[in-house]
């Protein structure tokens, strides 16, 4: 669960009570998204029974917790603080797992009972106590960089739907353009009416109008093909892997950012089943269906939405990954569709994650 990302969207499952604040901390060379809490604080997470991840009862969720010195002198050599996890619902405590912990991260266990699972509208509760002169760092999970990803995209390559912030950019040793299925000016009306995302300031002069599945390059052209929080917008995936496949040179690479379902507003959601998505690609769909956008707002509270957004033909995310359920399709594109080999770069709760496919 992304507790930075609920923080930041201000979610109203989320309270927290007492002093906290964001930061960044370093453990085992890698820097990790914090949050702090002061002594005596405590932050309880509602709802937690809709949570897929949760629901399964982990036995972690990829938290550690540690202390951080704050004061400039402390005389404590083995200082040691306490974070107690819980169960709530209708206000009283079910089952409780305590931790005791120094400078060193350990784990954060969950409390379920799994004899019984958790009962409707259940809360998740943590507290925290640090001795005078500390913090307890939450450590939420390790920042991922996509740069990794990006410094892949070599030779001539197409981004697709980046909107007026492309992130792959033209160099030396890169040539690219740009896709958008509809004009910017009816773009900034759909996704940008204030200018917020920069679309009055945009070069456009690169970019081409056309669709995922049918890009407007020859078969063998292209070097890569790169993507970020699109390919969860795609009916039929396998589909587009393999449509885009084709257009790929001998050693060329999709490489794509999608979000985690589990670290977002999906987390209600199941992860997409690699049957529902063979079927998608056997039955040749290439647009949102109606079980599509029913799935989606129902799981927001709103299926009565569905019928109406379709018309509008509103974007939404059609299928819901983590790291599992994409793994299950590119097993499966490696093994059945012409493509070589791939790689995940995955860190548990982190908003999203990145995916390369080599042809």
């Amino acid at each position: 669960m992304n507790l930075i990302d609920l923080i930041n969207r201000k979610d109203k499952r989320l309270s927290i009570k007492g002093g906290w604040r964001q930061a960044k901390a370093r453990r085992n060379l890698s820097i990790w998204r914090v949050v702090e809490f002061d002594n005596g604080s405590e932050l309880t997470i509602g709802g937690v029974d809709k949570v897929y991840r949760l629901a399964t009862l982990p036995d972690q969720i990829g938290w550690f917790v540690r202390l951080r010195r704050v004061a400039k002198w402390s005389f404590d050599l083995f200082p040691r603080g306490r974070c107690e996890v819980s169960t709530r619902h209708r206000g009283s405590r079910g089952t409780t797992a305590g931790i005791r912990f120094g400078r060193s991260a350990v784990p954060v266990p969950m409390p379920w009972d799994k004899s019984k699972g958790l009962p409707g509208n259940a809360e998740l509760q943590l507290s925290f106590i640090a001795p005078k002169g500390y913090v307890v760092e939450l450590l939420v999970h390790k920042a991922l960089n996509r740069k990794v990803l990006i410094k892949r995209a070599v030779g001539k390559g197409i981004e697709i739907g980046p909107g007026p912030r492309p992130q792959i950019l033209a160099s030396g040793a890169t040539s690219v353009c740009y896709l958008e299925e509809m004009p910017i000016e009816k773009w900034a009306q759909l996704y940008d009416p204030t200018g917020k995302y920069g679309t009055p300031k945009a070069d456009f002069s690169k970019y081409v109008i056309g669709t995922a599945d049918n890009l407007p390059a020859e078969d063998g052209s292209l070097d890569f093909i790169f993507s970020s929080h699109v390919f969860e917008h795609l009916a039929n995936p396998l589909g587009h892997l393999v449509r885009w496949r084709d257009k790929l040179s001998a050693g060329g690479v999709i490489l794509a950012v999608i979000p985690d379902m589990h670290s977002t507003k999906d987390s209600v959601g199941r992860p997409s089943e690699i049957g529902e998505i063979k079927a998608e690609f056997d039955a040749g769909i290439w647009r949102p269906v109606e079980a599509h956008y029913e799935r989606y707002f129902a799981l927001r509270g709103k299926p009565q939405l569905a019928s109406e957004m379709m018309e509008k033909d509103s974007s939404i995310h059609v299928h819901f990954y983590d790291k599992d359920s994409l793994k299950d399709l590119l097993d499966l594109a490696v093994r059945e569709y012409g493509f070589s080999s791939y790689e995940i770069i995955h860190a548990d709760n982190h908003k999203d994650f990145y995916f390369s496919i080599w042809k």
